[in-house]
């Protein structure tokens, strides 16, 4: 490298208005190898992986280079390629190698397994160049591996030469017996570092990650809160400490630091999650869905969508929570969960013909999905397509046998549509043997026996269920009507007529003919 300097001078020089600088064959290989080697050092000092290929360039123009040959040792360890290294590690045969060749090959023979003569080795660089604070690092850090003791006792000794970085000592020979699991020691050295520097942040840290390790919640928590006096902030560690209030049921101060995290990053995951569970569990569902929306992780996972989707239903937009649901059914590409839930938006938003276009390729993803068939053929029905319905039905059935909603659809579409009205029944019965306590079910049943005639029954049936639970269904409320008025009690028939008439068109049918 001594020749770089000489190498620009030639370079200058040929920017002279009126010289020429004719070279022969070998300058011009010369010249162009210089050129290589130059381009790699400034690659290099930019951190670009270019560099190895410039070396290796290089190395082709001059093989037996030892410079050269080091530093594609040095590129092939970065890169991992241990068995491409063996051809470049005969450079240390070089006479007279330099504390850098020393140590490059030092950590050849550390990643091929042979740690003594790595040892050797990086002990001969240290004698050239005792100063060298990555050399120094990497014997150490080789030592910890060998002899921990030894290591933590050479770290110690420099602690004489270096006094204004005790306290940076003290902790990096606690991390020592931390990678060793000498947590005891490793407490003891941090100790000495916060003694020596009470505002060393690192130092409490660790400490922390030891009392973390060891399940002692409240002494960590004391830790970071002393870290948060030197005026340290991370929103890591705020969310950490959040995390461990969440664990201690102190649920005020979790959400105090999870908010410092926020403030810190406002994409972080741990606190947008817990805010949003926090805002879900205060009833501020618009809020809960910015929290995640918010998380730098949001746009990859589909789970968050999901739930942000849920949020904007339960605050009174299911317009949005269904956008929401398309663009990640696109963005997941039709994800069946995604797709599951999405279909269910699109029913109750009267689109059933597009949802059964959509729980048909989730099913063709994942033909064992229960859940997704039974919506299926919810959305079939919804749609007229009967045949094609009870398909479906069957095999949810054949699937599950107690699957009561499946009983139950069959049953009561069987039921509205007036046919087979004594398989509906036994449909609607089996549904509930498995769920005797399903209102929903017990309103099917009725329904059957008011079109098999029976009005009187369906009337006891539907009167039998509790008032709340009927004035919050139309349907149901139109089967009571219905049943009050074909047993001529027209009186007690209208409120609940009325009640369901804006939605249900048969009600109002039946109101305005209890009118006339």
């Amino acid at each position: 490298m001594k020749k770089i300097g000489a190498l620009f001078l030639l370079l200058c020089a040929g920017l002279v208005p009126g010289q020429a600088l004719p070279l022969s064959a070998e300058g011009r290989a010369e010249a162009a190898l210089y050129m290589d080697v130059i381009r790699a050092f400034y690659a290099q000092q930019q951190n670009e992986t270019a560099a190895c290929a410039y070396y290796e360039k290089a190395l082709r123009r001059a093989p037996q280079n030892p410079y050269l040959k080091r530093q594609m040792l040095a590129c092939r360890l970065a890169d991992d390629r241990l068995e491409e290294a063996d051809a470049y590690a005969d450079y240390i045969t070089q006479p007279d190698p330099d504390a850098e060749d020393l140590a490059v090959y030092a950590l050849y023979r550390w990643r091929k397994g042979d740690l003594k003569n790595a040892q050797d080795y990086y002990e001969q660089a240290l004698a050239q160049s005792p100063e060298d604070p990555r050399i120094f690092y990497q014997y150490v850090l080789l030592l910890s591996f060998l002899d921990v003791d030894r290591a933590a006792q050479i770290l110690q000794q420099r602690k004489a030469d270096y006094p204004a970085f005790a306290h940076v000592i003290d902790y990096e020979t606690g991390n020592i017996y931390r990678s060793k699991k000498d947590l005891p020691t490793a407490l003891k050295y941090y100790n000495q570092a916060t003694q020596r520097n009470p505002d060393y942040a690192e130092a409490y840290l660790a400490r922390a990650e030891v009392y973390e390790k060891t399940s002692q919640l409240f002494l960590m928590l004391h830790e970071l809160e002393e870290v948060e006096k030197t005026g340290y902030q991370s929103a890591a560690m705020y969310s950490r400490m959040a995390s461990v209030y969440v664990l201690v049921k102190d649920h005020a101060k979790a959400k105090e630091y999870f908010l410092k995290a926020k403030a810190l990053d406002a994409g972080d995951n741990p606190a947008n999650y817990f805010l949003a569970l926090y805002a879900e569990e205060a009833g501020q569902y618009a809020q809960a869905a910015q929290y995640l929306r918010d998380s730098a992780d949001f746009a990859a996972q589909a789970g968050k969508w999901l739930q942000v989707a849920f949020y904007e239903q339960r605050s009174g937009n299911p317009a949005q929570a269904l956008q929401t649901l398309k663009q990640a059914y696109a963005r997941f590409d039709k994800n069946v969960e995604v797709g599951y839930f999405y279909a269910l938006a699109l029913m109750d938003a009267q689109d059933s013909r597009r949802a059964a276009r959509v729980l048909a390729g989730v099913l063709q993803t994942n033909p064992q999905y229960e859940n997704a068939r039974l919506a299926y053929a919810f959305a079939l029905e919804d749609i007229h397509r009967y045949r094609a319905m009870e398909e479906q039905v069957r095999a949810v059935i054949a699937q599950n046998p107690q699957n009561a909603a499946a009983y139950n659809l069959l049953g009561f579409s069987l039921a509205e549509r007036k046919v087979r009205l004594d398989e509906a029944q036994e449909l609607v019965t089996q549904a509930l043997a498995l769920r005797p306590d399903d209102r929903a079910f017990a309103d099917s049943l009725a329904w059957v026996y008011y079109q098999q005639g029976k009005y009187t029954q369906a009337l006891e049936l539907l009167q039998s269920l509790d008032e709340s639970f009927v004035r919050q269904n139309p349907e149901v409320s139109y089967h009571l009507g219905a049943a009050y008025a074909q047993t001529g009690q027209p009186e007690q028939a209208r409120p609940w007529l009325e009640r369901a008439a804006k939605d249900i068109r048969p009600a109002a049918k039946l109101l305005k003919k209890l009118g006339k």
